[in-house]
Formats: structure tokens, C-alpha cells, sequence
């Protein structure tokens, strides 16, 4: 059995605005729909919509094909807010795998992940900007 931890800081939020000031690291990225909370007025997260990964998280963000699809999910005044958790190749894809099973974003409807996960146990410890996520979760295979 290989069971694994991963513990990626999750750096962000940019917008489109100011995405070029992003990590080009490699690792994961969540799209989220960002809006004016209705009690203070400050824009915030709402809701995850998406999880990518990509060799250059920035690149992968800008050059996504998924983008129409976001840019749909946006009320009038609402934002696209990008986040990015830096993770080395060897394990990008089992993180991507993790976020989608345990989180379920509606745009990752055709991912093979939300029903099933093909990798050993894997623990995720979530540190930094993690709004709309759950900081510590374990998924299990399940093919």
C-alpha cells in the first residue's frame, strides 16, 4: 500500500486583473466564482467551481479551454478568482484526483474523478488560502 500526504500551501486569490502575478510553479488550480458578500459588501469566494492542474499553474489557468464554461457560471458584478497549490509532477495528479472526489466542483462534471479514485489512501492538508475547501480530508480508492 502507498498511502500518501499531501500538504500544498494554496497561494491567491488573483483575479484576471492581476493573474500575471500568480506562481508559474507547477501544481493545482481552483476556479472559484467570486461576489460581494451581501452583509459586508467585500468581494469573497463563493463557490469552487473547477480544479485543474498543469506543469505551469499560471499558463494552465490563462490557457485553460474550460474558461467559456466559467465565464457562464458569473452573475452580472461577480468575479473569476483563481487560487494555485504548487505541487511537484509526481504527485500533481493524485491532489488534482483528491480535490475533485472530496469536493465535487460542478464544472468537473466529465472528470473521471468524481465518482472514483484510482490512487492508494491519500491524506490532504490544505494551509494558506483554502476558502470553500476543507482544510484536512482522507479519500480512499475507490475504482
Amino acid at each position: 500500500m502507498n498511502d500518501q500526504i499531501l500538504s500544498p500551501k494554496m497561494l491567491g486569490f488573483w483575479s484576471d486583473a492581476d493573474i500575471a502575478q500568480a506562481t508559474d510553479e507547477p501544481g493545482i488550480y481552483c476556479i472559484y466564482r467570486a461576489a460581494n458578500d451581501p452583509e459586508t459588501g467585500v468581494m469573497e469566494a463563493q463557490e469552487l467551481l473547477y480544479v485543474g492542474e498543469s506543469g505551469s499553474a499560471r499558463h494552465g489557468i490563462q490557457h485553460d479551454e474550460h474558461r467559456p464554461r466559467w465565464e457562464a457560471c458569473l452573475q452580472p458584478g461577480e468575479a473569476l478568482w483563481y487560487s494555485i497549490g504548487p505541487c511537484g509532477k509526481a504527485n500533481r495528479e493524485r491532489l488534482k484526483a483528491a480535490m475533485i472526489y472530496a469536493h465535487k466542483p460542478r464544472l468537473n462534471q466529465d472528470s473521471p474523478y468524481l465518482e472514483r479514485f484510482p490512487f492508494d489512501r491519500t491524506t490532504v492538508h490544505l494551509y494558506g488560502r483554502k476558502d470553500k475547501l476543507q482544510a484536512i480530508f482522507t479519500v480512499e480508492r475507490h475504482d
